[in-house]
């Protein structure tokens, strides 16, 4: 049963300071060659660290799942529902309803005079106007200092229609599904809006990119062959402003588990059993009578 994730906004230090997550494990160090096949459906590095949670893994190549998805409260990213499966030489990822940044734009202030030319813009030759260089405020997502010259935005139309009317979030996407067999793979992903705009996503395509900004830079469907034999299908990774890096379904299909070698069955028990040889002395020679002669008297 999936478990929905409402995070509340927290500092990236009581981010840190989490110190129980039950159902998320480490992937094992060691040998590379004992790499075995995993899963996980969402992490993070950087100023915000979030664990791959939840994680998946087969050591011996039985089917393992888990879907209980717990993330520590963070202001960066929140998913309703997502499952993990690893088993032998598969592996598979499923997400619903992620959004990272949520509000994001929501808490930049406006200026009065921004306002009030966004009210009396033209009707024609808006779009030649210049877009004002305002600094925007500290978005509590470890991003580097940006203004609205930063904002992904083609003229003041659209820098007004995007901070009078913001977004719910930086990103947001419907369903995302990874999976690999063996060393094939690829994803599925549903629509994908970036501060509001829609993007068709090259799911087809490995190591598509997104269109950059200073905001986020996302890659699509890569694909990863390790020396070890094992392979790799991460559906997306998001670079925001070089300070954070969010990695969303990744499954790794590592080499078949051996198979045990069968035990020789044990011989059957013998029900009559011969008896040992015993050797017999050999049988005496029967005697040989010998005639004689008895006196005669009277």
């Amino acid at each position: 049963m999936r478990r929905p994730l409402t995070p509340t906004v927290l500092t990236a230090a009581a981010v840190a300071g989490v110190v129980t997550f039950s159902l998320v494990a480490s992937a094992p160090l060691g040998n590379a060659a004992a790499r075995p096949s995993s899963a996980y459906a969402v992490s993070a590095e950087g100023q915000v660290p979030i664990p791959k949670t939840p994680y998946a893994e087969s050591l011996d190549g039985k089917r393992q799942t888990t879907s209980a998805l717990e993330l520590p409260q963070n202001p960066l990213l929140s998913v309703r529902a997502g499952t993990a499966t690893a088993g032998n030489d598969s592996a598979s990822v499923e997400l619903f309803d992620i959004v990272v940044g949520p509000d994001i734009l929501s808490q930049v202030k406006i200026p009065p005079e921004l306002k009030q030319q966004c009210a009396n813009l033209p009707a024609i030759g808006a779009g030649d106007l210049p877009l004002p260089d305002l600094a925007l405020p500290d978005l509590g997502l470890g991003l580097p200092k940006l203004s609205t010259k930063d904002l992904p935005v083609k003229n003041l139309p659209d820098l007004c229609n995007l901070l009078l009317t913001p977004p719910k979030a930086l990103l947001s996407i419907d369903s995302l599904n990874v999976w690999c067999s063996g060393a094939k793979g690829g994803i599925d992903i549903g629509s994908l809006s970036l501060l509001g705009q829609t993007f068709k996503v090259p799911t087809t395509t490995q190591g598509a990119a997104l269109p950059s900004n200073p905001l986020a830079a996302i890659k699509v469907n890569t694909q990863t062959k390790h020396s070890d034999g094992a392979f790799t299908v991460t559906g997306l990774t998001i670079e925001l402003g070089g300070a954070e890096t969010i990695t969303l379904a990744s499954a790794t299909c590592a080499k078949p588990a051996p198979k045990p070698k069968p035990k020789p069955a044990p011989k059957p028990p013998v029900d009559n059993p011969v008896p040992p040889q015993v050797n017999n002395p050999p049988a005496a020679p029967v005697p040989t009578p010998v005639k004689t002669h008895q006196p005669v008297t009277g």
